[in-house]
């Protein structure tokens, strides 16, 4: 169940993020866009930046990647439409030769080689295919990631050079760039020697940036085993290269490890090559990647000069809100159905056609079918015996004297098992079971929940009794009454035969014995067995509420199931809501449950208005709640999550501005006369100092060296929005940084993209502190270089 909550909630967040845009193509890319993920360690940055592409991009179907790995990686990227992949000859299992070993393999394998050709052949195809989603073709971005530690990435420059050979086929202009993703923290025993591989990377960068770096290879490779040359002459290889890590400059790392640098990918990629709408307003500050490559240059250097970024997002938590609402509208759900179950005893008893007398009636009813057993005993033979004797004797001793045990025999033989049988047949247990199943399980505003209430002792309590509490009582009543009844038999049983009016004789008893005992012992059987017969009767009444009793109590443990999934439902997605809020910013999660909690109350209150207070039930809404429970849990959630996504969500007030939302949400607790409300300005100040401390750049540059920094800043958001307004004004006239928005008419938040160019691969810490495993490394007999590398002098100290 987590995982289909976590998905609506994923499904929400990403909906609501796209609405804003309309359907316009500010968030389309202008240009055909490749992405060449190079190592097995690349494999989670392409899964990470194709989902990202996926939910901000309106043409992302038509981006292709393509993954390099190597045959003994442990990851390879999941399969996904528009994902190439291959994998090239393993490195064996030496570390010392590991990379320069895979380097020259790749030369070697000409089958793999051919097989690359291939495949990037198709991708160039499957780039023509989506031609449509693209203002132009004119040009193809090539975007290259790579970890900074991989050692398959000794094969960038090649794999470069002959993907850009190969797409020139089709394309006039291939426009490469490189990211290049540090991470810093591993709490393994391998840093040295990955920070070794990293700084053995950044050397190599070093060279293929140089204005005049020249490359030639044979790598394109035909069918019939020709090979022919790739060349890169006098220029950098890469147009831009960005170095982006999990520890930014303020030496902090991110919170969410490298998922900050992939959403960076994503936004650089976005940036460079957005599709703008035809008129920019000039206050926007739109992006132009050649004045930013022209001003991070300082002058006069020839080597390799280098970007970064970093990004910070303020958003309204659609997750944490998605499932906060959901449990919240479950949450009102269930309290309509306790407050279904609040009625009286009497209409209680009503709907479940029980009265005290219904039991008694039903056995009344089973009696009036069939003759008066006690009429048959009449006919029953008796012993001779003298009447003056039966006169002195008691009623039990006379029943004896005559009948011995077979008036007893007679009396439960015709009596008492045929009455028990036929009214075992009539099933009114049953009969009440089917009654309640009818008119309660099955009503949609009652069901299972109701039922168990009503059934139940310790939610009732006693000013509102059960069913079984009052069927219980009945039954107590009955039982008091035969305990009665049994001691008026006892005591008819010790009376004297000679004070029964029967017993007197008649006038003609002197001429015939048997003339007086007969009439005495009719007398005799009518009175004792007449009231046995009653007595059975109300035995029978006490045995119909027992069983009653037992259905009721079936139900009840029936019903107590479905309630207890109900509750653990609940369980579930508040725990589901919790986290989610707990994940959010503090800033941005203040107030969600209690904000959302409201909200939900104002919107129930005005569908009740509308639709009178039973709504849930109603088939456009949940429904029958105890129907779906027989299904399964996800049928009753998928039916909340489907009704809350038609009803509910469109209301306006889950469309209000990013800003109001989260002021309103802020205040939600403050009373009128509260003097601590946050205000506007308090709320955008917060806010901007939030996205600009987020937004530190992901890189570590020591500052003594680093002469050069130049610095653009880009909001993402809707220009016009009061937030962006107030982060135009913070530093107007004294900023010295390029401050832009890429306008986008959304309300579930802004994002800020801060990008800073200038500084060489020496004054980064990763490579002054890198550097001295690496010569150490070297020095102990470790190859990392494929081919020949310039001297370099060693680091100091």
């Amino acid at each position: 169940m987590r995982e289909k909550l976590m998905q609506f909630a994923s499904a929400y967040a990403a909906e609501t993020d796209s609405m804003g845009t309309g359907g316009d193509e500010l968030r389309s890319i202008n240009h055909p866009l490749v992405f060449l993920f190079v190592g097995d360690r690349s494999a989670e940055a392409l899964e990470q930046v194709y989902d990202l592409n996926r939910k901000k991009w309106n043409n992302s179907a038509g981006v292709v990647y393509l993954h390099i790995g190597t045959e003994d990686g442990a990851q390879e990227a999941a399969a996904r439409d528009n994902v190439y992949s291959c994998r090239l000859g393993g490195s064996g299992g030496d570390k010392k030769t590991q990379r320069a070993e895979g380097y020259k393999q790749f030369y070697r394998d000409e089958a793999k080689l051919l097989e690359l050709n291939v495949l990037l052949r198709q991708m160039n195809s499957r780039i023509s295919e989506y031609g449509r989603l693209y203002a132009s073709l004119q040009r193809v971005n090539i975007a290259v990631v790579t970890r900074v530690d991989d050692p398959l990435n000794a094969l960038v420059p090649e794999l470069t050079v002959l993907m850009k050979s190969i797409f020139s086929e089709s394309f006039r202009s291939v426009v490469v760039d490189l990211y290049g993703l540090l991470q810093e923290q591993q709490p393994g025993d391998d840093f040295a020697y990955a920070a070794s591989l990293g700084v053995s990377f950044m050397r190599e960068l070093d060279e293929v940036q140089r204005r005049e770096f020249r490359f030639s290879a044979e790598l394109q490779v035909t069918g019939d085993g020709i090979r022919l040359p790739v060349e890169h002459r006098d220029a950098a290889l890469f147009d831009t290269v960005y170095m982006i890590g999990d520890k930014d400059e303020r030496g902090l790392f991110a919170a969410g490890g490298m998922q900050r640098c992939y959403e960076i990918v994503c936004h650089l990629n976005l940036l460079k090559n957005r599709k703008a709408a035809d008129e920019v307003d000039p206050r926007h500050g739109a992006y132009n990647h050649q004045q930013f490559k022209q001003n991070m240059m300082p002058p006069g250097e020839a080597g390799g000069i280098y970007a970064s970024a970093g990004f910070a997002k303020v958003t309204r938590p659609n997750q944490a809100i998605a499932l906060t609402v959901l449990y919240h509208l479950y949450r009102g759900m269930l309290q309509r159905m306790r407050d279904n179950a609040a009625i009286h005893p009497t209409e209680l008893l009503e709907l479940a056609e029980l009265d005290p007398r219904k039991a008694e009636a039903s056995v009344r009813a089973v009696a009036g079918e069939r003759a008066n057993p006690v009429d048959a005993m009449y006919g029953l033979l008796y012993e001779n015996v003298p009447h003056h004797e039966l006169r002195s004797m008691s009623l039990r001793q006379a029943e004896a004297a005559l009948f011995g045990g077979n008036a007893r025999a007679f009396f439960e033989t015709n009596a008492v098992r045929v009455m028990e049988a036929a009214l075992e047949a009539r099933d009114g247990a049953g009969r009440l079971a089917q009654t309640l199943q009818r008119k309660a399980v099955d009503h949609p505003s009652y069901g299972c929940y109701c039922m168990y209430l009503w059934t139940s002792e310790q939610e009732r309590g006693a000013e509102m009794p059960s069913l079984i509490a009052m069927v219980r009582e009945w039954r107590k009543e009955a039982e008091r009454q035969l305990e009665d009844g049994k001691l008026d038999l006892e005591a008819l049983y010790e009376e004297r035969v000679e004070d029964q009016r029967y017993a007197k004789g008649s006038l003609l008893g002197f001429l015939s014995a048997k003339s007086q005992v007969k009439p005495l012992a009719r007398g005799m059987l009518e009175q004792i067995y007449g009231l046995k017969y009653e007595l059975l009767l109300l035995e029978l009444t006490i045995r119909e509420l027992r069983s009653y009793e037992r259905k009721l109590e079936e139900l009840h443990d029936r019903m107590k199931r479905y309630v207890q999934r109900l509750h653990d439902i609940e369980a579930a997605l508040l725990d589901a809501s919790r986290r989610s809020i707990s994940e959010t910013n503090d800033e941005l999660g203040r107030n969600i449950n209690e904000y959302y909690g409201h909200v939900v109350e104002v919107i129930a209150a005005e569908t009740e208005n509308r639709r009178g207070p039973q709504f849930y039930f109603d088939e456009r809404w949940v429904g029958n709640v105890t129907v779906l429970l027989e299904q399964s849990d996800e049928a009753l959630i998928d039916k909340l999550i489907a009704a809350a996504k038609r009803e509910w969500f469109v209301h306006p007030l889950f469309h209000q501005p990013f800003e109001q939302e989260l002021l309103a949400r802020a205040n939600v607790a403050v009373s009128y006369d509260n003097r601590e409300v946050l205000t506007k300005e308090e709320l955008y100040r917060d806010l901007y100092v939030t996205l600009e401390s987020e937004a530190a750049i992901r890189l570590d540059v020591y500052n003594y060296t680093h002469k050069h920094r130049y610095e653009e800043k880009y909001f993402f958001g809707d220009f016009q929005s009061e937030l962006i307004q107030y982060a135009y004004s913070v530093d107007h006239g004294s900023r010295t940084y390029k401050l832009g928005c890429i306008h986008e008419k959304k309300q579930s938040g802004v994002e800020k993209l801060n990008l800073m160019g200038g500084f060489r691969i020496a004054d980064l810490m990763y490579y002054r502190n890198g550097r001295r495993y690496y010569d150490t490394y070297v020095r102990s007999g470790y190859e990392f270089h494929g081919r020949e590398m310039p001297e370099e002098p060693a680091a100091e100290g």
